[in-house]
């Protein structure tokens, strides 16, 4: 954890301008919306739930389905060739085995995104740190981290695509409710890194 956590930070620290000198009219602002697809979620029972009905004794596991995410970048550019930007991320979507309420999943992290070449398809790497919020009968905010593989070609000198493909982790507590239904609790999550994928793609102004 130590290890990644030093990797983020040293992709947050080299961050500047996504576009070449010849787009030098605009401020460095930049703002994307986009939607996507989000991964299965996996949660693991904790050992402290006592299952108080023989019909819940298999719970073991629970899972957020597959399903579209969207979301928004407020991004500014810096000397260097990328950004560094704000990222909210929202989804909502079924537990499975069918449980009564939806899970949502929230992200708000400080991000930053490494240009790693000048050329058409401007390929970059970026990483994030902040929280994320899971809400399904209660709620939960946890301290989470994210990396991501995108690229970034322009359509003309203010507008451009952004696709990428990002990994969130989140650090999930021992003694969190938000899966614990308050009528018959029987899950609560183990507390450990509980992991998700990403694939998003958004139209990028730039002002």
């Amino acid at each position: 954890m130590k290890r990644a956590g030093i990797m983020m930070m040293g992709l947050l620290l080299p961050l500047g301008q996504a576009w070449s000198a010849e787009a030098t009219a605009s401020t460095g602002w930049q703002m994307t919306p986009f939607f996507g697809y989000s991964s299965s979620i996996d949660f693991e029972k904790s050992g402290d739930v006592v299952q108080p009905v023989p019909l819940s004794a298999s719970l073991d596991s629970l899972q957020g389905q597959s399903s579209g995410n969207w979301g928004l970048f407020i991004s500014k550019e810096v000397d260097d060739p990328g950004m560094v930007e704000l990222l909210y991320s929202h989804q909502s979507t079924r537990i499975s085995p069918d449980q009564p309420d939806r899970l949502t999943v929230d992200m708000l992290h400080f991000a930053g995104a490494l240009i790693l070449s000048d050329n058409l398809m401007a390929p970059y790497i970026g990483a994030g740190i902040g929280v994320t919020r899971f809400a399904a009968y209660d709620s939960e905010v946890t301290p989470s981290m994210s990396l991501a593989l995108g690229v970034l070609p322009r359509l003309t000198e203010h507008l451009a695509l952004r696709a990428e493909v990002r990994g969130y982790g989140s650090l999930v507590n021992d003694s969190n409710q938000f899966l614990c239904n308050p009528d018959n609790c029987v899950f609560k999550v183990r507390g450990e890194l509980v992991t998700q994928w990403q694939a998003n793609i958004g139209l990028t102004l730039r002002f």
